[in-house]
């Protein structure tokens, strides 16, 4: 039997059978020695403890947001510290079980420095990607993707990846979006069935591939593509679109440089698309975080983020919003988006 939805989790605003397309700008979402941290770019400036609840530092944990969902993953690959998913904009917290072991690796593999790597069949990423729905969270573990429901004990295999893939999980209406980054394949799966429900082949002659970043929306999907050896310091260099719902025929990645009313925010994690609105996000867009490195004369490193932005048509072309959001140490994790659940985060 499906776990009930819980309503005061849910992102989902149903408008004609769907998700509406919303407006709403997201904030960057970083670790600190001082906590997790929040710069909203509808207020430009940080959150403090009125608008959000505090979540104290832990060496070794990872902190990845949904940016639609509003909750974060607190987890780490070692086992050291309990998996639980938290809300941090009303503080409440639902325990998860310890994280699954991909199914090309026999025993977790630990992450320290000092300690030599297990070797294994495949050679995967260890990196997590992850997102949440109404009825539950999955995640990917190198090669494999699992599903738990909201208050289940245990993580239940959904994919594996043939070819030993990292993948990226994004949720929209419904829906899970599972993109193999080795093969830029993308599996739909019906977030309530857990079936796949349709696949999208890689782009043809896609070649090499660096990154890429899968933005889907409740009626198509982004992709944005590196092509290994184009131009350095640009975040995509090609761009292409996909219908999955109420198609006619199976969905394909078609090349696009407009998408129409919208843009698009992509960070390590997920990727996601917004409507454009004269005072939040322009057209056309594609946003992405930045951060910057700085070295002081005592030798002491910081890092400082920002927002990159450029044009669907002109990727080799940045600008920045220059963002005061402090220094931090570059120990505590990379930093993500994540769209407040209520209209404060509204310009």
């Amino acid at each position: 039997m499906l776990a009930p939805p819980v309503p005061e989790m849910s992102m989902e605003t149903k408008h004609g059978g769907h998700e509406e397309e919303s407006a709403m700008l997201p904030c960057v979402a970083f670790a600190s020695e001082h906590g997790y941290k929040f710069f909203s770019l509808a207020h430009m400036r940080m959150l403090n403890s009125a608008d959000v609840r505090p979540m104290p530092p832990v060496l070794g944990r990872r902190l990845v947001p949904s940016p639609y969902g509003g909750m974060v993953l607190a987890t780490d690959v070692c086992y050291r510290h309990p998996c639980h998913l938290v809300d941090p904009f009303t503080g409440s917290r639902a325990p998860l079980p310890d994280l699954p072991i991909p199914f090309s690796e026999k025993d977790p593999v630990g992450c320290l420095s000092d300690e030599p790597r297990l070797r294994c069949a495949r050679v995967t990423d260890d990196g997590l990607a992850w997102d949440w729905s109404p009825r539950g969270v999955m995640v990917a573990r190198g090669d494999t993707t699992f599903f738990c429901e909201h208050g289940g004990e245990r993580w239940m295999p959904v994919l594996q990846s043939k070819l030993g893939s990292p993948m990226t999980v994004n949720y929209r209406d419904g829906l899970f979006f599972v993109l193999e980054l080795r093969t830029l394949k993308t599996t739909i799966i019906d977030a309530g069935t857990l079936q796949a429900r349709t696949k999208i082949p890689a782009p043809p002659g896609f070649g090499d591939v660096d990154y890429a970043y899968l933005a889907p929306s409740t009626d198509d999907a982004i992709l944005l593509v590196h092509r290994a050896g184009d131009s350095d310091g640009v975040v995509f260099t090609k761009a292409y679109r996909a219908r999955h719902r109420d198609s006619q025929r199976p969905p394909r990645w078609r090349p696009v440089l407009d998408i129409g009313d919208r843009a698009v925010f992509v960070d390590g994690a997920h990727g996601f698309t917004v409507t454009a609105d004269p005072t939040g996000a322009k057209a056309n867009r594609v946003y992405v975080i930045l951060a910057h490195q700085l070295t002081h004369p005592c030798g002491r490193l910081a890092v400082a983020y920002d927002v990159g932005f450029t044009d669907l048509t002109r990727p080799e072309r940045m600008g920045r919003l220059n963002l005061n959001t402090g220094e931090v140490e570059p120990m505590w994790g990379r930093p993500h988006w994540i769209i407040p659940r209520n209209e404060s985060g509204r310009r």
